[in-house]
């Protein structure tokens, strides 16, 4: 377990590092019911979030997910009103202040819109498909995910 926290601590603070680049953004899904995200001009997003507990769902823990992001391109785009463009990319996401650990491996795609009007605001929704691990005892199972949210650049 304290491996485990040493490297989650290290993830951590690298994404926190290397976040000083393109952008921010907060959202809310499931898992993960809000968190802050930072990406990177490299395509990497560091996220942290609050994800309700396994069994009650009035305890929280602190979920960590760190994606890469390396294909991304424009659906539509329009000087006058929006751009929209979508992304895809992989990554891995744990909860680990529980007393069940868990982590998943997951795929994800998404669209994002920026409105001429907002400039450096845009809008985003996201799906996560992938594979859940817990490892007290061990046991697996497909895990669907999603996120909307608001992304500052």
């Amino acid at each position: 377990m304290r491996r485990v926290l040493l490297v989650s601590l290290l993830v951590i603070v690298t994404g926190a590092i290397a976040a000083r680049g393109t952008g921010a953004g907060l959202y809310s899904g499931w898992p993960e019911v809000f968190g802050i995200q930072f990406v990177t001009e490299q395509g990497w997003r560091m996220s942290v979030g609050l994800t309700p507990g396994s069994g009650d769902q009035t305890a929280f823990s602190v979920a960590v997910s760190l994606d890469l992001l390396p294909v991304a391109g424009a659906v539509y785009a329009d000087e006058k009103t929006a751009d929209v463009n979508y992304y895809a990319g992989a990554g891995v996401m744990g909860s680990l202040l529980r007393a069940n650990p868990e982590l998943n491996g997951h795929a994800l795609l998404g669209l994002q819109a920026y409105f001429v009007t907002m400039e450096n605001v845009g809008l985003f929704g996201e799906l996560q498909l992938g594979q859940q691990f817990w490892f007290s005892p061990f046991s697996t199972r497909p895990f669907l995910g999603f996120r909307v949210g608001v992304s500052l650049q």
